[in-house]
């Protein structure tokens, strides 16, 4: 931590979430309840295909840098498994658990759907700014995230907050709008960027 802060917190940030999917929210969730059984059939009770009415109004300013209606339509999909309480949440598991979309769908959106990630990226936090209370600070912060092995871009041997220690790991570096709420005892707390930190070794590797 370089500036004292409270932990990151993701709620009402969903979309920061597609932003770091893409390259490398929060509103009232309805509660999805999903059993998988272990049997020859899996029987996984899908969301309902209508919108959430609170989504929706959220990501009406975002779907201009969308060209496709398909896509627009993926990422409402994929916003509405990433509010549920599925314990995994990847394009498989959303998939399953949320009616009106496929694994094919959800990971076309994130891998080869034609969209801006910085543009994603700075209508959300223009988004956030406009109703956040005004004379916040800016914190920075680090996550440590271990690792075992040693082929994923940054992880070294290096300090990690988040353990405490010297450990494998990679490091990815925070910046959090931060300011009290006036009517409420804690205060308001979004994150504005994140990017993974380069060791030495890994700065300098010509490769």
């Amino acid at each position: 931590m370089l500036i004292l802060g409270q932990p990151p917190s993701t709620t009402s940030l969903v979309l920061w979430y597609i932003s770091l999917d893409h390259h490398f929210a929060v509103l009232p969730v309805l509660h999805i309840e999903v059993v998988f059984l272990l049997m020859a059939t899996h029987v996984v009770p899908k969301a309902s295909p209508e919108t959430l009415p609170e989504l929706a109004s959220y990501l009406a300013p975002f779907a201009p840098l969308f060209r496709r209606s398909t896509s627009r339509a993926s990422v409402e999909r994929y916003l509405t498994g990433l509010l549920t309480d599925l314990p995994r949440k990847n394009c498989d598991t959303i998939a399953a658990a949320v009616a009106g979309t496929s694994t094919e769908r959800l990971q076309h959106l994130l891998t080869d759907a034609t969209w801006k990630p910085q543009a994603l990226d700075r209508q959300r936090v223009t988004a956030l700014v406009a109703q956040s209370p005004s004379q916040g600070i800016l914190v920075l912060d680090d996550t440590g995230l271990p690792k075992q092995g040693r082929g994923s871009v940054g992880v070294a041997r290096q300090y990690s907050g988040t353990l405490g220690k010297v450990a494998n790991c990679q490091v990815v570096v925070s910046a959090h709008y931060v300011a009290d709420e006036p009517t409420s005892p804690a205060p308001i707390h979004w994150p504005i960027t994140a990017q993974l930190s380069l060791p030495e070794a890994w700065a300098t590797d010509g490769a």
